[in-house]
């Protein structure tokens, strides 16, 4: 039986020297040798899972491919959009149309960048401008720097804008009245400190200790429906996934008075 077994074996070998095909070396039957027969399956296993990961690999090229040639479409839309509102002279849609592709544009190209709280503060900006638009003088944006210096501090990209969005959408949108959101920048030795304060309406304390005990770890899996929880979510778990559990997303609330959503995130200066 080994004679045999080996016979085979060295045959299908030749074969595979010859013709560089391992299909017939996978499938031939090796039933009498069960430590060939489990090393033959293995290696088929294996070829199938990088068989697999490659065309994954080809799946999110093409994806990727689709979301650059996909914007490319949109931005020269809203130029022509711009260009049209300056030859009729408004201004202001010419202002919110430039503001808006530049928002995209900074938003969908390289998501995974390392930037300046500097360049999330422009992103943030423009992202105002076209709030303005819908609500008018009803919301303003302050800021408030510890330090110049904080300017050029480097954090992970899309932080500050989804959280100034959940203070205008949910915070100052319900509000009567004009609505103002505060983004103040402070610094410890190694941290850095960003709020993000509205003087919306506020949420209850039960509501409050929930969102912040997910934002912790508990109760991960329970959706987050209210308050714009999703997006706060977001930005939390890829603070917590990139530098760890020691920073993250924190909220103070109080009904009728307003929401401040405190992100802590390890202090760094220089190249990405």
């Amino acid at each position: 039986m080994w004679l045999w077994t080996g016979w085979k074996l060295k045959r299908a070998l030749r074969r595979y020297g010859r013709d560089r095909e391992l299909e017939p070396l996978l499938r031939g039957d090796w039933r009498s040798d069960r430590d060939l027969a489990a090393f033959f399956a293995d290696v088929e296993e294996r070829l199938h899972g990088e068989e697999i990961t490659k065309l994954r690999q080809k799946q999110a090229e093409y994806l990727a491919l689709q979301n650059q040639i996909n914007p490319h479409f949109l931005y020269n839309a809203l130029e022509a959009i711009r260009t049209d509102a300056l030859l009729a002279d408004c201004p202001d849609i010419a202002e919110t149309t430039e503001a808006l592709a530049t928002f995209f544009r900074y938003t969908i190209s390289n998501v995974q960048e390392d930037v300046t709280f500097s360049d999330e503060l422009d992103n943030t900006e423009n992202y105002f401008t076209i709030q303005r638009c819908r609500f008018g003088d009803k919301i303003t944006m302050e800021l408030q720097l510890e330090n110049e210096k904080l300017l050029e501090a480097r954090m992970p990209k899309l932080i500050l804008q989804p959280l100034v969005e959940n203070a205008v959408g949910h915070g100052l949108e319900g509000k009567l009245g004009q609505g103002t959101v505060r983004i103040v920048v402070e610094n410890s030795d190694r941290t850095l400190f960003l709020r993000v304060r509205d003087d919306g309406v506020g949420m209850p304390e039960e509501q409050v200790e929930r969102l912040n005990a997910q934002f912790a770890g508990d109760g991960g899996t329970a959706p987050v429906a209210q308050r714009g929880g999703i997006a706060l979510r977001n930005v939390n778990s890829r603070i917590r996934l990139m530098f760890g559990e020691d920073y993250g997303l924190h909220l103070f609330s109080a009904v009728d008075v307003g929401t401040e959503c405190c992100v802590t995130l390890p202090l760094r200066f220089g190249e990405a």
